[in-house]
C-alpha cells in the first residue's frame, strides 16, 4: 500500500514538472513576441497577437480580403487597358494634326500665289488705263475683229480666262465690242483676268481658313489626348504602388500566414 502511494506520489511529482515547464515555454514565447513586435524598428501594422485574434474571430476575414485583393487587381488592369488606348488613340490623332498641318501649309502658299497673281493683274489693268487715257489712232475695224480673236484665244489657251468667257468674247457678249479699239479691248480682258484672280484669290483664302480650322481642331485634340493619358498613366502608376504597398499587408492577415 505505501509502496503504491509513493509511486502515485513520485507520478504526480512529474507531470507537475512537465505543466511547469510547458507553462514556462509559454510564457517564455509570448515574451519574445511581445518584445519583438514592441521593438521601434518593428514594421508598423496590427501585432500578430490582434492578427491572431482577427483571424480566429472572423473566419469570413480572409475571403473578404481576397476579393480586396482582386478587385484592387482589376482595377490596375482597367487603368492600364485604358491608358493604352489612350496612347493608340494618341498617336493616330498625331498622325491626323501632321497631315491637317501640312494640307494648311499648302492652302496658305496657294492663297499667296493667287494673291500675287491677282496683283500682277491688278498692275496690268492700271498701266492699260493710263495708256487708254491718250488719244488712240484710227485703225481698220476688221483689224479690230482679228486683234479681239486672236487675243481672247491666246488669253484662253493661257489659262486665263474659261471657255464660257472665251464665247462670250467671240459672240460679243457681256460688253464684248469687235469694234473697240484694241488698246480698250486688252483693257477689258485684263480687267476680266483680273476680276478671276481675285476671285480664286478669295476661294483660296477661304479655303486656308478651313483648313486653318482643321489643323487647330485637329491640334487640340492631340493636346488633350495627350494630357488624357498622361494623367491615365500616372493614375495607373499610382495605383499599382498602391497595389503592391497593400497585397502584403492583405494577405499577412490570413490565418494561414499567421505566425507565432
Amino acid at each position: 500500500m505505501d509502496a503504491a502511494l509513493q509511486d502515485l506520489a513520485h507520478g504526480m511529482r512529474e507531470a507537475l514538472a512537465i505543466w511547469a515547464a510547458l507553462l514556462a515555454a509559454v510564457v517564455i514565447t509570448f515574451a519574445i513576441l511581445s518584445f519583438l513586435s514592441k521593438r521601434q524598428d518593428a514594421p508598423r501594422g496590427p501585432s500578430w497577437w490582434v492578427r491572431l485574434r482577427k483571424a480566429v474571430r472572423d473566419p469570413e476575414a480572409a475571403r473578404e480580403r481576397r476579393l480586396a485583393l482582386e478587385q484592387r487587381e482589376a482595377e490596375v488592369r482597367e487603368l492600364q487597358r485604358y491608358r493604352d488606348e489612350l496612347a493608340v488613340a494618341a498617336s493616330r490623332t498625331s498622325v491626323v494634326a501632321a497631315r491637317r498641318r501640312e494640307e494648311w501649309e499648302a492652302a496658305q502658299r496657294t492663297r499667296d500665289a493667287a494673291w500675287r497673281a491677282y496683283e500682277e493683274a491688278e498692275q496690268a489693268v492700271r498701266r492699260l488705263e493710263r495708256a487708254n487715257a491718250f488719244p488712240l489712232p484710227e485703225d481698220d475695224p476688221a483689224t479690230r475683229r482679228q486683234h479681239l480673236v486672236r487675243m481672247v484665244n491666246a488669253a484662253h489657251q493661257r489659262g486665263e480666262i474659261s471657255a464660257a468667257h472665251l464665247a462670250d468674247a467671240l459672240m460679243h457678249r457681256n460688253g464684248w465690242d469687235p469694234t473697240e479699239h484694241p488698246f480698250a479691248q486688252q483693257l477689258r480682258l485684263r480687267r476680266l483676268v483680273r476680276d478671276r484672280l481675285f476671285r480664286a484669290y478669295q476661294q483660296a483664302s477661304t479655303l486656308e481658313q478651313e483648313t486653318a480650322a482643321a489643323a487647330d481642331l485637329a491640334a487640340s485634340s492631340k493636346r488633350s489626348l495627350d494630357d488624357e493619358a498622361f494623367s491615365a498613366t500616372l493614375q495607373a502608376s499610382l495605383r499599382a504602388t498602391q497595389q503592391a504597398e497593400a497585397a502584403p499587408r492583405l494577405q499577412s492577415l490570413t490565418p494561414s500566414s499567421v505566425r507565432f
